[in-house]
């Protein structure tokens, strides 16, 4: 089977606007490492379909439903796979009716690939990465808009300043947060969903901040080394089980998305999901 980056080749149009060629390598690369083989995809922004046709010959095997804001006039002869659709990335009515009409046993690949307008983005992901599949991919496309201070919701880059000082340690590390940039750093929260979650990412009284600081404060950790007695009850209290009041928060965390890996490349965030 060819390549979505041989297929893609074979008559590439160079239209600035189309998908890149290394795009389809790192898509192509992405679905080989997960060992995908997608059945069904929903491509999100289709421009003038350049994409969606090298989805179709890589894929044949896949239902394929492609939507953009805007119809126009492109010629999917020869791609009996491919369903083409008008639907604005925002509405969720209509975003979840695809979903379920079309892909009622779930999705297996997701390129969202529209207005790359950070908050359009997030609602469109909010929508749709319920029916992924586990295992799925949703690939995001062309975030580094967030960094074009000309861009309707970019910004310009500024790096990161960390104090010297470290008597005092800071609960931010303030980066760059603007548009696309900022929806995709978001998605780092969700392969953390098991911590954010978990009761013992929540210091649960004064002993159990005691036993915590015990651990990560060099002194009071040198103190406990020669405490042999204390050290022991201080790793029973964080071993204590889980209160009542934590599965709650468990309970409430559990309906987070969920991913297994999130990985950046030039403009293209693919995340699995768990």
């Amino acid at each position: 089977m060819d390549s979505l980056y041989s297929i893609a080749k074979d008559g590439y149009s160079h239209d600035p606007v189309t998908k890149p060629l290394r795009y389809c390598e790192i898509i192509e690369q992405a679905v080989r490492e997960e060992d995908l083989a997608p059945k069904s995809i929903l491509e999100i922004g289709v421009y003038k379909g350049e994409s969606t046709k090298v989805f179709s010959r890589r894929f044949p095997d896949a239902h394929i439903v492609a939507v953009d804001l805007k119809l126009a006039d492109i010629d999917f002869s020869g791609c009996e796979n491919v369903r083409y659709l008008q639907c604005d990335q925002t509405d969720e009515a209509r975003l979840r009716a695809i979903c379920e009409e079309h892909f009622a046993n779930g999705l297996d690949l997701v390129i969202e690939d529209a207005s790359h307008i950070g908050h359009l983005s997030k609602l469109t992901f909010d929508i749709v990465f319920p029916h992924v599949r586990s295992g799925g991919l949703y690939i995001v496309e062309d975030w580094g808009s967030g960094y074009w201070e000309t861009w309707p919701d970019g910004g310009r880059f500024t790096d990161c300043k960390v104090p010297g000082n470290t008597a005092r340690i800071a609960k931010t590390i303030r980066s760059h947060d603007s548009g696309m940039v900022g929806f995709v750093k978001s998605l780092v929260d969700y392969t953390a969903t098991g911590d954010i979650a978990s009761d013992r990412a929540v210091a649960r009284g004064w002993m159990s901040r005691l036993a915590l600081s015990a651990a990560r404060v060099d002194a009071l950790r040198k103190l406990t080394e020669r405490m042999p007695r204390l050290r022991a009850w201080l790793a029973a209290k964080l071993d204590k089980p889980v209160a009542a009041h934590a599965a709650v928060k468990v309970s409430a965390g559990s309906g987070l998305p969920q991913l297994k890996s999130l990985k950046f490349s030039r403009s293209l965030c693919i995340a699995c999901k768990a």
